[in-house]
């Protein structure tokens, strides 16, 4: 049985080795985001991934709250607010990206930002997709 606290550590372990990785050929190989040292750059892992950790929590939140009223917009009201949560909060990744890191990181704005998180979140699921895939039936 895995505890709920296994389950946080290993999906934050997982999240901040998967964006070190993909923040790291996003620095070699693109313009679209500029680190001065590695060490940078897997600061930079943990600092999203707990922002991401967060965001997502905060959107099942609402959708846990949503669910539990009736109205008359029904799931296109619902859908649209994720939408809000997730669109926005990439404005506040980039400023608290700016706020710690100042100089040390560059990200080409809310579009590069866009393209490094899709990256990471098709990572993710194709790692939880080879991860229960080894689960024995």
């Amino acid at each position: 049985m895995i505890s709920k606290k296994q389950e946080l550590f290993k999906n934050m372990f997982i999240g901040i080795l998967l964006y070190s990785v993909i923040l790291g050929f996003f620095n070699d190989y693109t313009d679209i985001l500029d680190t001065h040292s590695y060490s940078i750059t897997f600061s930079l892992s943990i600092v999203l991934q707990i922002l991401t950790y967060y965001t997502l929590a905060f959107k099942d939140i609402v959708k846990n709250w949503y669910k539990n009223k009736n109205y008359p917009w029904g799931k296109a009201g619902l859908v649209f607010v994720i939408w809000l949560i997730i669109f926005f909060s990439k404005f506040i990744f980039l400023a608290i990206i700016s706020f710690i890191f100042k100089e040390y990181v560059t990200i080409s704005g809310f579009i590069g930002l866009l393209i490094i998180i899709i990256c990471l979140t098709i990572m993710q699921k194709l790692t939880e997709i080879a991860y229960q895939s080894l689960a024995e039936k």
